[in-house]
């Protein structure tokens, strides 16, 4: 039941105009750094930070806003600046990417143990499992060998990552409230 009732509060969320425009905000951002904050490390090994605003638009707006924002987020970086052809199953690791996130921490207090679960979560299901059998599809490699090169990366960016969201998602909704109350 918390499910349900967790979506359809997300829901109402886009009905607020300044939510959607923090959320466009944070969705341009996606972008921006989907240009300039991208690194790629030989042809299957990518490091991104474009998750990092959808966590914040996830945790400010619910899973609905974040899975909007997964999916926006990786059409609009396709179509800004493409790395290879446009595959949909990685539109759906951002939909998921999203949801988790918002499930994870819309209304709830991102503590640190909460932040590696979550993330080690996404590592798992979306970037090691999907995301890899997508780049095995499209790339025509074995889904094992591409496994091995993507396993040490995200081990070495967990912490990374995490520390990331943990300083994110505790300091930039305190700045983005009191903007709201400002007049």
């Amino acid at each position: 039941m918390h499910f349900f009732k967790t979506l359809q509060e997300s829901s109402k969320e886009l009905k607020k105009l300044n939510n959607l425009l923090i959320s466009a905000m944070l969705l341009a951002l996606c972008v921006v750094v989907g240009l300039m904050g991208t690194f790629m490390i030989g042809p299957f090994i990518r490091i991104s930070f474009t998750d990092l605003p959808i966590a914040l638009g996830s945790m400010l707006f619910g899973p609905v806003v974040g899975g909007i924002m997964g999916a926006l987020s990786d059409i609009l970086n396709f179509i800004i600046s493409p790395k290879g052809p446009y595959f949909p199953g990685f539109t759906i690791s951002g939909i998921l990417t999203g949801l988790i996130y918002g499930f994870a921490f819309y209304k709830k207090k991102a503590t640190l143990s909460r932040i590696v679960i979550t993330k080690a979560i996404l590592i798992v299901l979306v970037d090691m499992l999907l995301n890899t059998y997508w780049l095995s599809i499209l790339m025509g490699k074995g889904f094992i060998i591409l496994f091995a090169d993507r396993l040490v990366k995200n081990i070495i960016m967990l912490p990374v990552h995490a520390a990331m969201l943990y300083v994110i998602l505790n300091r930039l909704p305190v700045i983005i409230n009191r903007g709201k109350h400002t007049k």
